[in-house]
């Protein structure tokens, strides 16, 4: 039964939001585990979007944005507050020749397919990443030997704390690899600037399908996974190459596993529990600290309850 303080939002704007109780988030995330939230809220538009943030602040409940549900662990105990899914906040402008402006929500594959079939270049890395928009400017998402940091010209933030909306710049963003300062339990992505250099479409579009391809000739695709587990310690030594090197993809935990098309991808098997991908990454890190001395760190987020013990992998 829903907590009394959860109870449904009351005003014009809430009531035409997508709404639901007691949402099993695992079929949210890419890698298809977690529990329930106490709530599931998809605005409409960015005004609904900030308003609800606004809404929940004032109520003093917790909240989480979802994206496109990858680089994410959801615990299977679930999450005692609301989740905000951007799903459809997807809006996508074209306000200069050179300019691409895209809503938080805005899938990467298709934003960068977009920009290719406009004879835009500098989101060919994007193809592959199977994020939005917010996400990818919070984690300063990347592949292919570039990066969003590359092309953000600045991005609308919502600062969840004191309620204002700010336009920052990438210097303002302070990005670094997988990181930038922005606070993602209080700071909001609502949408995203990006800057691009005009080529020719076909040659664009080749690129473009060529990261594509190799996307799937690399990474496990029959079996749901988060992405990329581990961030790359150096630009020589991947986190990759150092786990199958140590003979990561050997490593199974229940109905999680590490996949033998790529050592760096978890794969669920069908059923894997929070609790066994967790421990199963504690394995990798200390299969790779055993080999090399190397301390792997996540790139993967998680929410919702996690024991101490859990914790550990993400310090």
């Amino acid at each position: 039964m829903l907590d009394p303080k959860f109870s449904t939002f009351s005003t014009k704007k809430a009531k035409a939001m997508d709404e639901a109780v007691n949402a099993p988030i695992a079929r949210y995330t890419t890698l298809k585990i977690g529990g329930d939230a106490k709530r599931l809220c998809q605005p409409h538009s960015k005004d609904e979007l900030i308003e609800l943030v606004g809404d929940l602040n004032k109520r003093s409940e917790p909240w989480f944005v979802l994206g496109g549900g990858s680089n994410l662990l959801v615990s299977s105990q679930g999450f005692a507050g609301t989740v905000i899914r951007t799903t459809n906040l997807i809006e996508i402008n074209n306000p200069e020749p050179d300019l691409l402006e895209a809503a938080a929500g805005a899938r990467l594959p298709h934003l960068a397919k977009y920009a290719a079939g406009m004879g835009l270049s500098g989101l060919e890395f994007a193809v592959g990443i199977p994020g939005t928009v917010g996400g990818a400017v919070i984690m300063n998402a990347g592949a292919h030997g570039s990066c969003i940091a590359n092309i953000l010209e600045s991005a609308c933030i919502l600062d969840a704390q004191t309620g204002s909306i700010e336009t920052l710049s990438k210097s303002d963003l302070e990005f670094q690899y997988r990181r930038c300062r922005l606070d993602p339990a209080r700071h909001v992505v609502v949408s995203a600037r990006f800057r691009m250099s005009r080529g020719e479409a076909a040659e664009i579009e080749s690129r473009t399908r060529e990261n594509e391809d190799y996307r799937w000739r690399t990474q496990p695709i029959g079996f749901p996974n988060a992405g990329s587990t581990f961030k790359n310690p150096s630009p020589d030594k991947t986190a990759g190459y150092l786990l199958d090197q140590a003979g990561a993809k050997e490593l199974k935990e229940g109905n999680a596993a590490v996949s033998a098309i790529h050592a760096n991808f978890v794969i669920n098997l069908g059923g894997a529990s929070s609790t066994e991908v967790t421990n199963l990454l504690k394995r990798m890190q200390d299969t790779v600290m055993a080999k090399f001395e190397v301390r792997l760190h996540p790139e993967w987020k998680t929410l919702g309850s996690f024991s101490e013990s859990e914790k550990e992998v993400w310090s």
